[in-house]
């Protein structure tokens, strides 16, 4: 009686196995009979090259450095180009800026300044501060600035602040 019953069930267990995966079977043949529909054909959109305009407005210029961009965002730096004229149209004075560092290079010796807004400023030997004033020399412990006053060339040295 107990091998009858054990044969039963797994007869009734079989057969709903096949019952069901033969369900399933249907129906995913079902899902697979797809109705062709007449195809109409798209009429091909052609483009003329003069159809495009490219805007540059609020978007990144690829051939600056990534790195660039970031230092102007984050300490609004400007980028001179032509450091004569920049310095013709702005100018600094001397009570404007205050001596940071000096830097010894390849090049040559360079100050490192900083406006009344915490903007860096370089300067080389030179360099123009503004229409009468410029760099004269750059040396470990300061810089000397020249200007003309009546014809005659006046001299100010500015001494590296030590850290006291």
């Amino acid at each position: 009686m107990i091998k009858l019953l054990k044969y039963n069930c797994i007869m009734i267990t079989l057969a709903l196995a096949l019952f069901i995966s033969l369900s399933f079977a249907a129906e995913e043949k079902k899902n697979t009979q797809v109705i062709k529909e007449p195809q109409v054909k798209k009429e091909e959109i052609k483009f003329d090259i003069g159809d495009f305009e490219y805007k540059s407005e609020g978007r990144r210029d690829p051939f600056e450095p990534v790195l660039l961009l970031k230092a102007k965002s984050a300490r609004e730096v400007r980028v001179v180009k032509d450091k004569k004229s920049a310095t013709d149209a702005l100018g600094y004075e001397l009570e404007e800026l205050k001596l940071v560092g000096v830097l010894k290079s390849d090049k040559g010796m360079m100050a490192m300044m900083e406006d009344t807004q915490g903007k860096g400023i370089f300067f080389k030997k030179g360099d123009p501060l503004n229409q009468n004033m410029w760099v004269a020399d750059i040396s470990n412990s300061n810089v000397v600035f020249a200007y003309k006053l009546k014809g005659e060339i006046k001299k100010v040295v500015v001494d590296l602040p030590t850290k006291k």
